[in-house]
Parts: C-alpha cells; sequence; structure tokens
C-alpha cells in the first residue's frame, strides 16, 4: 500500500522549478482547496476534519488554517488522498497544471516556514529495488512534498518483510518537522520541501535480499532553484555525525 513516506519520483525527470504561489495571498483552506473539489472526492468532509482535529493554538504561531493544511497533507483516505494528486501534480511536465494548487501550496508553505528547521539523519524507503538507479555523486531532485521520518522502524514497518525495497537514508539541512501536527503524531515525520536536490553520498549498497541502501546528502540554498548537472560543494556545516557504516544497516 502506498503511503507519503514511499511516494518517491523513480523518473529522474528534469523539470522547470514552481514559481508563482509565493505572490498568492494567504487564504483559508477552505478556498485555497476550493479550485481542487473536482479531482478529490468529499474533499469539503475531509477539510472540516482536519480543522477541527488539527493541533491549534500553536506555540509556532501558526493559524488554524496553516495548521489544518499541514494536517490534511497527512491524512490518508483512499487513491484520491490529498498528497498523492498534489505529489502526481508536482511531478507532471505540464507545469500549468500545478497552477490551481498556487493557492494551498501557499498556506502549506507559509505553515512550513514557521516550523522548527531541522539538521538531521532521516529515512525514506518504498518497496521496489529502484536503488540500482542511483550512483555515486550523482544529484537528484525530488520535486514533490517528501516525507521523512526521524525513526528509521518506522520507515521498514511501512516496507514490511519486503525483498527488492529501498531504503533511503538522507543527511537532511533543510528539514521541516511537523510531528505534533500530523494525523499521525508517533510517525515522527520530517517533511523536506519539494525541488529539494540531494547528492548521492556513496556506492549504493546492495543486500542480501535484494534490497539496497541509498545514502543522500540533502544539498542546501534555495529549492526553487533549477537542477545543474554539476556537482556544487557539499553544506560546509551540517551539524550531522559521520554516520555511518552502512553495511551495519539491515532492512
Amino acid at each position: 500500500m502506498m503511503n507519503r513516506f514511499g511516494d518517491i519520483d523513480v523518473s529522474f525527470k528534469r523539470l522547470p522549478p514552481v514559481y508563482g504561489y509565493h505572490a498568492e495571498k494567504i487564504v483559508s483552506l477552505e478556498k485555497a482547496l476550493q479550485p481542487i473539489e473536482a479531482h478529490i472526492n468529499e474533499l469539503p468532509r475531509f477539510i472540516k476534519v482536519a480543522k477541527d482535529y488539527c493541533h491549534f493554538p500553536s506555540e509556532h504561531g501558526l493559524s488554524r488554517d496553516q495548521s489544518a493544511a499541514v494536517y490534511i497533507y497527512t491524512m490518508e483516505w483512499g487513491e484520491t488522498t490529498l498528497y498523492r494528486v498534489l505529489n502526481q501534480t508536482l511531478r507532471d511536465e505540464n507545469r500549468q497544471a500545478l497552477r490551481i494548487w498556487f493557492p494551498y501550496l501557499k498556506l502549506f508553505d507559509t505553515a512550513l516556514d514557521l516550523l522548527p528547521t531541522v539538521k538531521e539523519v532521516v529515512w525514506r524507503g518504498v518497496p521496489v529495488d529502484i536503488g540500482k538507479s542511483f550512483t555515486k555523486n550523482q544529484i537528484v531532485t525530488w520535486w514533490s512534498v517528501n516525507s521523512c521520518s526521524s525513526a528509521v522502524n518506522i520507515i521498514k514497518n511501512f516496507l514490511g518483510n519486503e525483498n527488492n525495497s529501498t531504503l533511503f537514508l538522507i543527511e537532511a539541512v533543510n528539514g521541516k518537522k511537523i510531528s505534533g501536527y500530523t494525523e499521525y503524531a508517533s510517525e515522527d515525520e520530517i517533511i523536506l520541501r519539494m525541488g529539494s536536490r540531494f547528492l548521492v553520498k556513496s556506492d549504493v549498497l546492495k543486500q542480501l535480499n535484494g534490497s539496497y541502501l541509498v545514502h543522500l546528502m540533502e544539498l542546501g540554498g534555495n529549492n526553487d532553484q533549477p537542477d545543474s548537472d554539476s556537482n556544487p560543494d557539499p553544506p560546509s556545516d551540517t551539524s550531522i555525525p559521520s554516520v555511518l557504516d552502512l553495511t551495519s544497516i539491515k532492512i
């Protein structure tokens, strides 16, 4: 079953960055998602759930609508779950298709601005052997919103006993800590924003069961900048301890 932590683009598309939503005015969640109602079944009902159950008042200064924008992103209700539809559109080569999402992206992005930034190791995983597609020193852009967990066991639980899966260990430098604002508080969720770029830091480790471990380092800077084929210098101080004997990590 698909989940946020495994909603990963495997196509390595080169796409233009997402511009334009920054200029939107902040509006209510209902108004922000009004253009999306035709694409998501029963969306008004899920908006009401998000506004009723979101974390508010917020010690980080989020409005109820900003908090609900984060909460509804983490909700699961089927094939038209909001994060699935949004991330599919973020990966679409037709960037004009994103325009109806601009009011929501503004609300969601300004909510993330107010939440704590973390520099730590985070994890994602997918029950597919896409690890073989990554090579050392490759630069990868993930155009979607990227849900990660600071707890590797959360990701392993989603993967189950899947052989031929891929686990991503990511040295995050611009992660946004949304735990406390999600539908599932125990998942220790960290968001890496859309357009985040990563350096494949080492050779991919293939394990005996056919699974892969991919070690990525998030590249700092403006996430709205275009991708580059050059290998930029890594961040000078990520405050992340050197992890890693990768061979000690089992999927």
